[in-house]
């Protein structure tokens, strides 16, 4: 059984990433969304060394929502997994547990 506490989907989203690396460098990336849920995101694309605990702020269109860097994967494939930690979220929580709903009974 899954202990995940929300819906995933997946997705190819573009987005903005900016934040500190892990050298202190301040820095702005294009990224990829590939995973999402209400509590977080799964982004690929992140070409700088970042450490786990960072904050990065993410843009996809208009709208920015913080996150905190829980894992960091592949440094060759730049991918971060990111837990939300202000109230904003990307898609409505009942649009997310939709598409989820829809993917899982195909």
């Amino acid at each position: 059984m899954d202990r995940r506490q929300s819906p995933r989907i997946e997705v190819q989203l573009p987005v903005q990433v900016w934040g500190m690396d892990a050298h202190g460098q301040p820095f702005t990336h294009p990224a990829l969304v590939t995973n999402m849920s209400t509590g977080g995101l799964v982004i690929q694309g992140v070409r700088r060394k970042i450490r786990a605990g960072e904050i990065l702020d993410v843009r996809m269109a208009n709208e920015k929502a913080q996150f905190r860097v829980v894992w960091v994967g592949s440094q060759s494939t730049g991918e971060l997994g990111l837990q939300r930690i202000t109230a904003q979220t990307f898609v409505a929580n009942s649009v997310l547990a939709h598409c989820s709903q829809a993917a899982a009974a195909c």
